[in-house]
């Protein structure tokens, strides 16, 4: 079963519009890519969106998510939910569902049925970065190293769980619909896909590269003004896709004067989450890093040998 909160197509206008009420979508879009980047405000407004089509499913006694619901609480059946895998920098499809699932529990527990466990899917190495632009046969293969670790048998023998799988985004399906075999393949009772937005499937199938241009919709690859108020939040919490986007080479030269106009806390965070996810072996950022550690060195946040302060 999938669950929506939009569906969404692209006209002959490159218009994003919702294919349930034939409404211009544009704005939402560019919150998605917002959001994308780590905007907690517009993470928060897609949790809000999925929190509100979870309610109306839960309400209504006719749907097939209150139904599964039904069932475990009859059954005294688990419910998990898995969210894309992640090594230690979420992404914000991550962060989105941080925000839904206290909400949703809450709402299950009034009513009585069972609550929803998070299971977190780990990765050994970080997705690469041009996966938005893939193919689905390109994403296929790149999977097979980077994707996300899913449970065995062991994990369904003997429980009767239900998976929930929650994501931004479905664009090809190749992430969901691997989890979703592999779930019903070793033993779950039903699979539940959960997005903020769908991409029409002939749209996808055409135009591989649509993701990618929903993505960078309102943020581009520079450190402008609009990736300024993203690494300026005061609650700002690092993602794969800011990280990549501060530290670009090809934003080299910006980010000396640019480093300047970000919170020293910020600062920190990315570095911290760029050497808790990322090899200094990399080449791509390796320069820009360098410019960040001297700047904390600088500033005292840091040690010279680049380790943390204790503390910190």
């Amino acid at each position: 079963m999938q669950i929506s909160s939009c569906n969404i197509t692209i006209d002959s206008n490159n218009n994003f519009i919702d294919i349930d009420n034939k409404k211009n979508v544009n704005l939402l879009v560019q919150q998605y890519s917002l959001a994308k980047y780590g905007s907690i405000k517009d993470i928060k407004f897609l949790a809000n969106m999925i929190t509100k089509k979870l309610f109306q499913e839960i309400d209504n006694p006719q749907s097939k998510f209150r139904n599964i619901l039904e069932i475990a609480k009859k059954d005294n059946d688990y419910i998990v939910l898995m969210t894309p895998g992640f090594r230690n920098v979420k992404a914000s499809a991550n962060l989105m569902f941080d925000f839904v699932l206290p909400y949703i529990n809450t709402k299950l527990a009034i009513m009585g049925f069972p609550i929803v466990a998070e299971l977190k899917l780990p990765r050994l190495a970080t997705p690469c970065e041009n996966y938005a632009s893939l193919s689905a046969e390109e994403r296929k293969i790149i999977g097979l190293t980077t994707d996300h670790i899913l449970p065995d048998l062991d994990f369904y023998k003997n429980n009767n769980i239900h998976v929930i799988y929650g994501d931004d985004i479905l664009i090809t399906g190749s992430s969901s619909n691997k989890a979703k075999n592999n779930a019903l393949s070793k033993g779950a009772k039903s699979f539940t896909s959960i997005f903020a937005m769908v991409v029409d499937k002939e749209v996808a199938l055409n135009n591989p590269s649509i993701e990618e241009q929903i993505n960078k919709s309102k943020v581009t690859e520079g450190l402008d003004s609009t990736a300024k108020e993203i690494f300026i939040q005061k609650d700002f919490i690092p993602v794969l896709r800011s990280l990549r986007l501060f530290l670009n080479i090809k934003n080299l030269f910006n980010l000396k004067y640019f480093i300047n106009e970000i919170p020293i806390h910020n600062i920190l965070k990315i570095y911290i989450a760029y050497m808790t996810n990322e090899s200094l072996d990399n080449d791509k950022y390796l320069q820009s890093l360098k410019i960040i550690q001297e700047y904390l060195i600088s500033q005292n946040k840091i040690m010279p040998c680049g380790n943390l302060k204790r503390g910190e």
